[in-house]
């Protein structure tokens, strides 16, 4: 898989693509790139065939390794990768260790074992166990195994322990990439770590950007779950600033998480590339529905340097206010939801328990975020960027 850089706005934000995909010849997917969050491989609450009438594009999904831990030995008996096992295989994948949109337990991590969260529990995974995974998966491109149990309270020592050991566990993930024949045409992603510490964050950036990865994630800034929402830019901004200086241009960078829309968009400043859709399914979850409004700004105009946060993201459809709103989620809104339904009808779904609720409220949600991103690449084509109405 290759990265190239179109174009860089006098911001910080990259405008580039993924191209020469080896499972996947011609298919081109642009940055700022969504991928879709999934549990078990597939989109939640949506099927394949209503996927199919919300987007005909080129996507990206991501697997979560909690989600997926269990297909382990189906797939292996499959034998053609985890893509064409969930029946996605026109889709980029990358698998990640942990689930996005979780919560994940702090404190269970060894030298060489992490723990992963299945719906069964606890699974200890090693370096061999986990690539022996990724050997049977066959994504495009995947996470090495690391630790990032660290979040803004993390103290020092802890820090340190936690990037010397997914020092250690990438070592050992190169270690058999690099001799693996099923693995000679996926990319492995390596992580920054350091939690909250500025120092720390660098000599990280410094010595996996030493290391022959294929690009990086930014991990270690929390334990993911619908707390992300919650965090500072504030504190995060200067950690991300200061990694991206030790960062190689020509190679991509994902950060993990349900971030705000408008923190996005200063982490797309910053130089982040990809990100996940877990805000959508945890917006979903929660019976709520995006409704934010964004437009192209001439770069010097743009709010999000001030760290301000939108007041309005979305609305709660269970609150008993929409009992007799006729109105769509969003007015002038196209997707499946808005032009057949109302809000009025998907709070009754939601009061009686209905699934079709969580089905209009995903469509919803990811048809408004994928717009999202879409702006986002737009505007950067034209010299602009995305500012998101206050």
């Amino acid at each position: 898989m290759k990265f190239s850089i179109i174009g860089v706005l006098n911001t910080g934000a990259r405008q580039g693509k993924l191209t020469n995909i080896s499972r996947l010849p011609g298919v081109v997917l642009e940055t700022p790139l969504l991928l879709f969050y999934t549990k078990g491989g597939s989109i939640p609450h949506i099927t394949r065939e209503v996927l199919d009438l919300l987007t005909k594009e080129n996507l990206g999904i991501q697997i979560t390794l909690p989600s997926t831990i269990q297909c382990f030995e189906g797939a292996k008996s499959f034998g053609k990768g985890i893509a064409e096992f969930v029946g996605l295989k026109e889709m980029l994948t990358y698998c990640s260790v942990q689930d996005s949109a979780i919560n994940t337990p702090e404190g269970y991590n060894s030298k060489e074992q992490i723990s992963v969260w299945s719906n069964t529990g606890r699974v200890a995974v090693n370096a061999d166990k986990y690539m022996d995974i990724i050997e049977t998966f066959q994504p495009d491109f995947y996470q090495a195994l690391s630790n990032g149990d660290t979040h803004s309270d993390s103290s020092k020592k802890k820090t340190q322990k936690v990037m010397d050991s997914s020092d250690k566990l990438l070592d050992k993930c190169l270690e058999r990439h690099q001799s693996s024949l099923a693995l000679k045409s996926i990319s492995i992603f390596g992580n920054i770590e350091g939690g909250y510490d500025v120092d720390l964050r660098k000599l990280s950036a410094q010595v996996v950007s030493s290391k022959p990865v294929d690009g990086f994630i930014i991990n270690g800034l929390h334990n993911n779950g619908p707390d992300v929402e919650k965090l500072n830019l504030k504190k995060v901004a200067p950690l991300l600033e200061a990694v991206m200086k030790h960062l190689p241009e020509d190679k991509p960078r994902i950060i993990h998480g349900c971030w705000r829309p408008e923190h996005v968009l200063k982490m797309v400043d910053m130089g982040i590339d990809i990100f996940d859709s877990s805000l959508v399914y945890i917006t979903t979850e929660r019976k709520s529905a995006f409704i934010f409004q964004y437009f192209e700004v001439p770069v010097e105009e743009s709010r999000t340097e001030s760290f301000d946060e939108c007041s309005i993201l979305e609305i709660n459809l269970e609150d008993k206010s929409y009992k007799e709103d006729f109105r769509p989620i969003l007015e002038d809104c196209t997707c499946l939801s808005c032009r057949k339904h109302s809000r009025a009808y998907i709070h009754h779904l939601i009061m009686n328990k209905e699934l079709l609720a969580s089905t209009l409220l995903m469509l919803h949600n990811l048809h408004h975020y994928m717009l999202f991103f879409n702006s986002i690449r737009t505007a950067a084509s034209k010299g602009k960027k995305i500012s998101i109405s206050y």
